[in-house]
């Protein structure tokens, strides 16, 4: 990532990295509220899952928490960014 120019920049980089913060927070809550939810069924192990429903999982929760990453750090480079402009 570069760092903004002029303030028009900072600002379309902090909008940005908002939206895909809350892109790849919207997985990891949906888990979050079906564990809520449905909690007596996790515990008494009556769900049925494949192992490629699990990969699929386990593979989208890392990708979510990258994406939650880098919406993030460009939040800090841009805000950065735009307090130095």
């Amino acid at each position: 990532m570069d760092t903004p120019e002029d303030k028009e920049d900072a600002f379309a980089g902090l909008l940005n990295g908002a939206m895909i913060t809350l892109f790849g927070g919207a997985f990891p809550a949906f888990m979050i509220w079906n564990l809520a939810t449905d909690w007596h069924t996790w515990i008494a192990g009556d769900h049925d899952m494949t192992r490629t429903e699990a990969s699929q999982g386990v593979t989208l929760l890392i990708i979510s928490l990258l994406l939650l990453r880098f919406g993030l750090g460009m939040l800090w480079l841009n805000g950065t960014a735009l307090r130095r402009l």
